[in-house]
């Protein structure tokens, strides 16, 4: 739903491959998860899919991720924006516990580095 153009999808893969690679040995169980746990990798697919299916306001979005807590996001969602509805949408599907803030902080710098 965050992708809606060929092109977005390219960027998505090309920018998914770079943060990918940059995964350090030390972190990739964690990055990857298991059948127990699911990967940070989710995080990062959705920063991705936002940066790259919505790149103008993106950086809003990671801004008001790096500021609130997850459990909180959604509570002051501005009506008339359909990405940012989209975004709740891919959210909420994306994940069955929110991460915690601290993973989106982590992710949302490693992102910002290859996706804008």
């Amino acid at each position: 739903p965050l992708i809606q153009t060929p092109r977005a999808a390219k960027r998505l893969l090309n920018t998914y491959r770079l943060v990918r690679a940059s995964v350090p040995q030390s972190e990739w169980a964690a990055f990857s998860g298991d059948h127990r746990l699911d990967g940070e990798f989710r995080v990062t697919m959705l920063l991705l899919a936002a940066a790259a299916g919505y790149p103008a306001v993106a950086r809003s979005w990671f801004a008001k991720l790096l500021v609130t807590p997850p459990a909180k996001l959604f509570e002051e969602m501005p009506a008339d924006d359909r990405g940012w509805t989209q975004f709740k949408y891919v959210y909420d599907l994306t994940f069955t516990t929110p991460p915690s803030h601290e993973i989106f902080i982590k992710w949302i710098s490693r992102v910002e580095r290859f996706a804008f």
